[in-house]
């Protein structure tokens, strides 16, 4: 298997930059980009991923305001960290995929669950109704409608610290009814 050449990527135009020390960024890119991507391509053994790597650390360069320390050995070793870091997280997602591969999926709901969630869902219809004509009003329209504080104080014409205190009211009365 013979390894890809990168010495294509250097033929890409580059836009010149007004930013301070976005020569030294240009001229180190122009000498070790293409190095850098076959000396990572040996640690990840993909040569998208070699690119995606040594874009990634370029591009935090780029966003580095000391340009100075942008020399060889620096690139290198930033380069193999970033590698590894690559090959660990890339250990990390392969242990997800593999874990949730052996998750059971869910069971479906046995009748005795059902009976519950209806039973609840009776409850918690019975405490809204049993609110107070406004508090029930606010509250049906933020959480069923999902508008915000604004929008019902706007469609209510009340003002906002109605509405808010409506609201925490609403939450108060709705958690001791369903406490019992």
């Amino acid at each position: 298997m013979s390894e890809p050449s990168f010495r294509h990527l250097l033929s890409t135009p580059r836009s010149g930059s007004a930013r301070a020390g976005a020569a030294a960024w240009e001229v180190a890119f122009a000498t070790c980009y293409v190095d850098l991507c076959e000396y990572v391509l040996r640690f990840v053994g993909s040569a998208p991923a070699a690119e995606d790597v040594v874009h990634d650390l370029f591009l935090q360069l780029w966003d580095t305001p000391d340009q100075a320390h942008l020399s060889r050995p620096y690139l290198f070793v930033a380069a193999r960290n970033r590698a590894l870091k690559y090959l660990r997280h890339r250990r990390v997602v392969a242990a997800w995929i593999e874990r949730a591969s052996y998750e059971e999926p869910p069971l479906a709901d046995s009748p005795e669950d059902e009976c519950l969630r209806r039973e609840l869902d009776v409850a918690v219809r019975r405490a809204i109704a049993e609110l107070p004509v406004r508090c029930r009003e606010i509250f049906v329209l933020h959480r069923r409608d999902e508008l915000s504080y604004e929008e019902i104080a706007a469609r209510l014409g009340v003002s906002l610290g109605t509405v808010k205190s409506q609201m925490w009211r609403a939450t108060v009365r709705l958690k001791e009814r369903l406490a019992r």
